[in-house]
């Protein structure tokens, strides 16, 4: 997926879903960045939170899969680009679609027990 360049007013709040690897670059303005792990939301407010404050030129990579708030700091608008980070998953990931991948290619089904 290509870049996407994405322009937050002053005073506005954003809130995204943002998968692992994404990268949030900041190309005009400075940012507020707010997030928590998304494999903790059954913990709710006692999750605990990241907020990282991105100036021009900063870039921040995630690290995990969250739900992320950007936030102006400043009093003028601001310019991001947002990176949906890499298209695949881990190699494990890759080998288990590979097998399903192959087991439907030969008409054969994958029972749970």
């Amino acid at each position: 997926m290509k870049p996407l360049d994405q322009r937050y007013a002053p005073g506005q709040i954003r809130a995204n879903w943002f998968k692992r690897g994404s990268a949030i670059t900041v190309l005009n303005g400075a940012l507020r960045v707010s997030y928590r792990d998304g494999s903790l939301d059954w913990l709710l407010g006692d999750a605990p939170m990241v907020s990282i404050v991105l100036r021009e030129g900063d870039c921040h990579v995630l690290p995990y899969e969250a739900y992320v708030e950007v936030i102006v700091t400043g009093e003028r608008a601001a310019i991001a680009r947002i990176d949906a980070g890499p298209l695949k998953g881990s190699i494990a990931a890759r080998i288990v679609r590979w097998c399903v991948s192959m087991g439907r290619l030969n008409g054969v089904r994958v029972r749970r027990s």
